[in-house]
C-alpha cells in the first residue's frame, strides 16, 4: 500500500533499511558502510545576537543624527552608527593627528571600517544621508575646478610659448639659458576634487593622493568591487595589503618603478566598505591580510538584519533637525581647511592633539586589558590582531570625536606655538565613549572572525538545508538532478559541488541516501530523504 507525500512522492508506509553497502548500480554515491541513522549536526551553529552600539555614549550631535538615521532608514542602529562615524571620520580625519602613549609619533585620524550585511539593508541610503555635506563640497569643489582647469590651461599654454621662446633665443649662451629656463615656473595642475573615492586599486589611489586632496576616503556600499577586484587580486595582494597598512600607520607611502620613484608623506586615507558575507569572508579569512596585521585595523560590524521587521512610511530626513545638526557639523569640519605644510600642495602636516589626564588614564587600563587578555587563554586570543590595535584605535575615535565637536580648535591660523600642539585636549567623557566604541568592536570581531558562517561553502550547504526542509519537506524525497533544476539561483551549480554538497548534508545527518525511488512518478537511481528535527 502506497502513499503521496507533499511533492507527489511515492513513498512505502514502512521505510526500508538502508542497503549498507550501495553499488553503482544504484547510483548511490558513498561507498563505504552508511549507518541506519546519523546524529543530526548543525552545519553552521547559528550566530550569536550581535552586541549593541553604544549610541548613548556618543557625543549629542553624532548621538542624534545616530537615532535620525535609525528613523528614517530603518536600518540596524550599529550600521546607522557605523556610516555616521565614518562620515565623521572623513571630515576630520586630516585636521589633527593624536598623541599616544608608548608611541614615537602622533597616529593620524583615520580609521579602516567594514560593515558586513546583506543586500537590502539600506548601507546605501545611511551613506547617503550622513554623507550629505561632503557631497555638497565635493559638488562645489568639481564647480571650482572647472574655472581653475580653464585657467591652468590658459597659463600652461603660456608658459609652453615662453619656454620655447627661451629654447630658441639664438643670442644667449648655455648658462644663460640654463637660468632663464630655471626661472620659467611650469604651473601645478589643479588638485583633483576628489573626497571619496569609490573603487580605486592601490596604483590608482596612489595617483589619486599624488595629485589630490591631502585626505579622503575609500567609501563604497559595493565592497566586492574592493575587497574582490583587481587591488585584492592574488598578484597585487602584497602590494595592496602593505601599502595601504602604511598609509593606515603613517599616512604615507611609496611607489618604485623602473623610470618613476613616488614617495607620499602627509596623506589621510580613511575606508568604509560595505559588503556581502560571501565577499566578507575573502577578507576576513584571507591568511595573507591576517598575518599582516591588515584585517586587525578594521573596524567590522555585521548587524542582526531589519529586513522583513520595517514600516512602509514617508518621512522628511532633510527637515529632522538631528540630520541637520550633524551636516552643519560636517561642514564646519570641512571648512577649517587642511593643513598643508609650507611650500607643498597637498601634503598635510597636522597638529597633534593630545590628551588629558583623565582620558590618558582611561585609555591606558582600556590598553592594558586589551593587552592583558592577549596572552593565553585569554578572551581575545581569537582576535589578537584587532585587540592589540584596537587601543590605537580607540585613540583614533577619541580624536575624531573631540574635532568633531570643536573643530575650530585645529585652524592652521590658530597653531602659533612651535611643537604645534592643539590647545583643546581628549577629554575623560570623550574617551568614555571611545572606549565603548572600542569594546562595542571588540566584540564584535571575536563573535565573526573564523565563524562558519562566513565561510561561502559553508553558507550554501546551510542554506541548500534550510531550502530542503522548508520546500521539499522532511520525509520527503529529492534527487540531485531535482535539486540542480529547481533550488534557488545561487544554489544551482554543477554536478560536482551539488553532489559534495549533498554528501556534506549526509554527513550532518540532513539527508540519508534512498537509492532507486519514484518521485512525482519519474524514477530515478539515486535519491535522498530529507531528514528533519528528531
Amino acid at each position: 500500500m502506497m502513499h503521496s507525500g507533499v511533492h507527489g512522492v511515492r513513498e512505502p508506509l514502512e521505510r526500508k533499511p538502508l542497503v549498507p553497502f550501495p553499488d553503482r548500480s544504484n547510483g548511490a554515491r558513498f561507498p563505504g558502510a552508511q549507518p541506519l541513522e546519523r546524529d543530526r549536526l548543525e552545519i553552521a551553529p547559528a550566530l550569536s545576537a550581535a552586541p549593541p552600539f553604544p549610541v548613548d555614549h556618543l557625543p549629542p550631535v553624532m548621538r542624534g543624527a545616530v537615532e535620525a538615521l535609525e528613523y528614517h532608514v530603518q536600518a540596524p542602529r550599529s550600521l546607522c552608527a557605523h556610516s555616521i562615524l565614518s562620515a565623521a571620520m572623513l571630515s576630520a580625519q586630516g585636521l589633527a593627528d593624536i598623541k599616544v602613549e608608548g608611541l614615537p609619533k602622533a597616529c593620524p585620524l583615520s580609521l579602516f571600517m567594514l560593515a558586513v550585511a546583506v543586500s537590502g539593508e539600506r548601507k546605501s541610503a545611511c551613506d547617503n544621508l550622513a554623507l550629505s555635506a561632503i557631497g555638497d563640497e565635493e559638488a562645489r569643489l568639481r564647480l571650482d575646478h572647472i574655472e581653475d582647469l580653464r585657467d591652468f590651461k590658459a597659463s600652461h599654454a603660456a608658459y609652453e610659448a615662453e619656454k620655447k621662446k627661451v629654447e630658441r633665443d639664438g643670442k644667449i649662451g648655455h648658462d644663460e639659458r640654463r637660468q632663464k629656463l630655471r626661472d620659467l615656473r611650469e604651473p601645478d595642475h589643479p588638485i583633483a576634487p576628489v573626497i571619496r573615492a569609490k573603487e580605486p586599486n592601490l596604483e590608482g589611489l596612489l595617483n589619486l593622493l599624488q595629485i589630490g586632496r591631502g585626505s579622503i576616503g575609500i567609501f563604497t556600499s559595493e565592497g566586492g568591487q574592493f575587497l574582490g577586484g583587481h587591488g585584492m587580486g592574488q598578484e597585487a595582494k602584497t602590494r595592496t595589503v602593505t601599502g595601504l597598512s602604511e598609509l593606515w600607520d603613517s599616512g604615507s607611502a611609496q611607489r618604485v618603478r623602473a623610470r618613476e620613484t613616488l614617495f607620499l608623506v602627509g596623506r589621510r586615507v580613511g575606508i568604509s566598505l560595505a559588503a556581502q558575507p560571501r565577499v566578507a569572508s575573502s577578507l576576513l579569512a584571507d591568511e595573507l591580510a591576517k598575518d599582516q596585521g591588515f584585517v586587525g585595523r578594521f573596524l567590522v560590524t555585521m548587524p542582526d538584519s531589519t529586513i522583513g521587521l520595517r514600516e512602509i512610511r514617508g518621512t522628511d530626513p532633510a527637515g529632522d533637525d538631528r540630520l541637520v545638526a550633524f551636516q552643519r557639523q560636517c561642514r564646519r569640519c570641512l571648512g577649517v581647511g587642511l593643513p598643508i605644510r609650507q611650500n607643498t600642495r597637498n601634503e598635510l602636516d597636522p597638529p597633534i592633539l593630545g590628551m588629558s589626564v583623565e582620558a590618558r588614564g582611561l585609555w591606558q587600563r582600556f590598553a592594558q586589558a586589551a593587552e592583558d587578555e592577549c596572552k593565553p587563554g585569554g578572551m581575545w586570543v581569537p582576535v589578537r590582531s584587532a585587540a592589540l590595535k584596537m587601543a590605537e584605535n580607540v585613540a583614533r575615535i577619541a580624536g575624531i570625536l573631540t574635532l568633531f565637536e570643536a573643530p575650530s580648535a585645529a585652524n592652521p591660523s590658530r597653531i602659533t606655538n612651535q611643537d604645534r600642539h592643539l590647545e583643546v585636549t581628549v577629554s575623560g567623557e570623550i574617551m568614555a565613549s571611545a572606549c565603548a566604541v572600542g569594546m562595542f568592536y571588540l566584540k564584535e570581531a571575536l563573535r565573526l572572525t573564523g565563524h562558519a558562517i562566513l565561510d561561502p561553502e559553508t553558507r550554501a550547504q546551510n542554506d541548500l538545508a534550510d531550502w530542503l526542509v522548508e520546500k521539499v519537506k522532511p520525509g520527503n524525497l529529492t534527487a540531485p538532478s531535482i535539486i540542480q533544476k529547481i533550488a534557488p539561483s545561487h544554489l544551482r551549480t554543477d554536478a560536482g559541488t551539488i553532489r559534495r554538497r549533498i554528501e556534506a548534508l549526509v554527513g550532518f545527518g540532513r539527508l540519508e541516501p534512498a537509492n532507486r525511488q519514484e518521485i512525482e512518478g519519474k524514477a530515478y537511481r539515486e535519491t535522498y530523504r530529507v531528514v528533519g528535527e528528531a
